[in-house]
């Protein structure tokens, strides 16, 4: 029996060495790794009290506290070294009663949008996001207005250009988000 524990306790460590020196996943990109753990992690939701919207984001990102926040307002965060994403839903005055071809052609200048979609009582848009001097940058955005009376409910996402392709799984849940 002893023999028997001592040969298990061997193989236990030549499997954890093993796994230690061959492990790839260090070896990963971190956008790669942020791919993998979006598809494996569950989403959390957070419902705004003042104005009755739910948000969908990933349980892995931190959460603002909403005393930090306005009215209306929550943001959740995912950072990593040169890695950046954030989720922010809102509300946005509409005084003007902007239509939503109007809001489009308003947005899509102020934010040199390179992606637009219209649909029944949204519209979503997406381009990268400009420095002071008006020079693109890596940071790219996406964000889905939905137009109620005088309000813009408004679901964004800032990015880092390199992890496009891990956060799809955001972007769909904005682009299906449905405020009631």
């Amino acid at each position: 029996m002893k023999r028997f524990l001592f040969l298990s306790m061997l193989v236990f460590i030549g499997v954890m060495v093993w796994v230690s020196v061959y492990d790839k996943e260090d070896d990963l990109p971190l956008s790669q790794k942020l791919e993998r753990a979006m598809k494996l992690t569950r989403m959390k939701e957070y419902h705004d009290d003042d104005y009755n919207y739910t948000v969908r984001y990933p349980s892995f990102f931190e959460q603002t506290p909403d005393s930090l926040l306005d009215k209306g307002c929550c943001r959740f965060s995912f950072w990593q070294d040169n890695i950046e994403v954030v989720q922010t839903a809102f509300i946005k005055q509409n005084p003007d009663s902007l239509t939503l071809e109007q809001a489009m052609t308003k947005y899509a200048s102020e934010f040199h949008v390179t992606f637009h979609q219209i649909g029944h009582g949204f519209l979503i848009l997406s381009g990268h996001i400009l420095d002071d001097n008006g020079r693109i940058t890596s940071r790219c955005f996406h964000a889905k207005f939905v137009k109620h009376r005088k309000l813009w409910f408004v679901q964004s996402l800032t990015y880092s250009e390199e992890c496009e392709q891990a956060i799809q799984r955001i972007i769909k849940e904005i682009d299906n988000w449905k405020v009631w």
